[in-house]
């Protein structure tokens, strides 16, 4: 990477937190016998067949989103230098992942297939952009019939199985009964998030597994978000509305900041120790960002 760097006030308050955060995470693991150091131990390692980019190597960047949603999430790999036998064999569709974590404390944050790979030049530089998807293909229903007094519940469960992935979890929070016949047309993935709202629950793809549920259920990863396991700042609060049919709920939450965690994904319950909230809460969305200087997690709970 070039050795030219530009700081800004903004950035520079940005990266003390972050120092800050990591300072305080070593100080409360000092007893256990892995010790992350935060931005500066942290490690990453992307594999596609036998291609294995280590950031311990090459500078890498990426930043991999996640929802609970069925839209398709686009990971973005950034790799500076790749030598051009190695750029060859990042191929369109080829299976990729993504672990990331500390020293030995490390875990698969994404795991999905090649979509684009492009390379330029910035400087003396030659800098490879990787643009992943997760295991979500895009799919079209035509003109797919249910008769009248269909439950919600069948039609979404009917759209799933169109998917061809597996199902780890349906459980549905309610349910709707239309009195006329229902015909479900275009993209597969926005009608199954269409009819998953009927049922109040939302779905979501996770290393391959489809989960449908209500989104106040999740999988309890026994974790909590504090200063002293790298929160960054205080949460910031949010509050949106979801409607669908005769459904209305609010849904209050927080925005949290932290340094990156492989544990947390989609769907995980945590606990959270701050002086803006306590308790348990669930993961809706978020991102892992990482780079030689930030290495960080961002979610959206409640």
């Amino acid at each position: 990477m070039a050795s030219g760097v530009v700081i800004n006030n903004k950035k520079s308050q940005r990266h003390s937190s972050i120092v800050k955060a990591a300072k305080e995470w070593n100080e409360s693991l000092k007893s256990f016998s892995i010790e992350p150091k935060g931005v500066f131990g942290s490690i990453a390692i992307v594999k596609c067949g036998k291609v294995k980019i280590k950031s311990s190597e090459l500078d890498l960047e990426f930043q991999v989103p996640f929802d609970d949603d069925m839209e398709a999430n686009e990971a973005e790999i950034t790799v500076y230098n790749l030598s051009k036998s190695t750029i060859s064999k990042l191929k369109r569709k080829a299976a990729i992942s993504i672990e990331a974590g500390y020293k030995d404390d490390t875990g698969i944050i994404f795991k999905g297939f090649i979509d684009r790979v492009s390379t330029k030049y910035n400087g003396v530089d030659k800098v490879t952009t990787i643009k992943c998807l997760d295991d979500i293909k895009k799919k079209k229903v035509t003109n797919l019939s249910f008769a009248k007094n269909k439950k919600a519940s069948y039609i979404l469960k009917t759209l799933i199985d169109k998917t061809d992935l597996p199902v780890a979890v349906f459980e549905v929070r309610r349910d709707h009964t239309y009195t006329s016949e229902q015909t479900v047309d275009g993209d597969l993935m926005e009608n199954i998030k269409k009819y998953a709202k009927v049922c109040g629950i939302s779905v979501y793809v996770n290393k391959g597994k489809i989960y449908a549920r209500h989104i106040k259920k999740g999988d309890n990863i026994n974790f909590t978000v504090q200063a002293s396991t790298g929160m960054i700042d205080y949460p910031e609060e949010y509050e949106e509305e979801i409607t669908a049919e005769d459904f209305k709920e609010t849904i209050k939450g927080y925005n949290i900041k932290m340094l990156l965690q492989h544990r947390i994904t989609t769907g995980v319950i945590i606990k959270m120790s701050s002086k803006v909230a306590k308790g348990k809460f669930r993961v809706r969305s978020g991102t892992h960002t990482f780079s030689p200087s930030e290495c960080t997690t961002q979610i959206k709970v409640f």
